[in-house]
């Protein structure tokens, strides 16, 4: 278990952004991942030797492989951002802030697609939250429709209301404005598959003073985003 998640953190640190512009070294990885270069190079050469990472030969730099994309793409959450691309888009452009769809991951929220309010591509990315999952709108959207009593919990060991999680379920949203970081404000809604189950979240987060202003239109924006793409995936 212990050389998979050291395989794992190198594959991590494969997928960052500065990797992006054309890998990076062994050098740097072991740096990155707080390995000996040695151990480094040794796990590489496995994970080539399975196509999950590619070395350039010129560069010496390496990159994830075409192996770990095809396994990827084969993947349900593979449609699921695909599809969340084009709804976050919309989004984003309508409220004038960033879109983003949101996992459960353990016991914390992962943003999986991220859409800036200006206008810049879709970045998908697996960026897992160290905010407790109580006090984010997605996190308690997420908890709210799969255990209720245990964002009960959460919220009450917060000192937080637990009100919260029966109006979650009721208004079908939630929103959060300058609770966790007073600068911030912004609204969450639940994704459904096509069986009706709670998949993910979209959220909508932005500067107070531009997102508290207009706070029922972006929670309605954000609602009608939500049900367009659990829509589209047949819920």
């Amino acid at each position: 278990m212990e050389g998979l998640r050291r395989d794992v953190d190198l594959l991590d640190a494969l997928a960052a952004p500065e990797a992006q512009a054309g890998g990076l070294g062994v050098t740097r990885l072991a740096v990155l991942t707080g390995r000996t270069e040695s151990q480094v190079s040794r796990a590489l050469a496995a994970l080539a030797d399975e196509g999950l990472v590619e070395r350039d030969p010129r560069t010496r730099r390496y990159a994830l492989g075409w192996r770990l994309y095809a396994f990827a793409a084969r993947t349900t959450e593979a449609r699921v951002v695909r599809t969340a691309g084009r709804v976050l888009t919309v989004l984003a452009a309508r409220v004038g802030v960033g879109a983003h769809l949101c996992r459960l991951h353990g016991d914390a929220v992962a943003t999986v697609l991220t859409v800036a309010g200006d206008g810049t591509p879709p970045r998908v990315a697996f960026d897992v939250s160290d905010v407790p999952v109580e006090v984010s709108s997605a996190g308690r959207v997420l908890l709210a429709f799969r255990d209720e009593a245990g964002l009960v919990r959460r919220l009450t060991a917060a000192g937080l209301d637990p009100a919260i999680a029966r109006r979650t379920l009721g208004d079908g949203h939630a929103v959060v404005d300058g609770e966790l970081d007073r600068r911030l404000a912004g609204a969450s809604a639940p994704v459904r598959d096509v069986h009706g189950g709670v998949i993910a979240a979209i959220n909508v987060s932005g500067p107070v003073a531009r997102v508290r202003p207009a706070l029922p239109e972006v929670v309605a924006a954000t609602v009608e985003a939500a049900a367009d793409l659990s829509s589209r995936l047949g819920a």
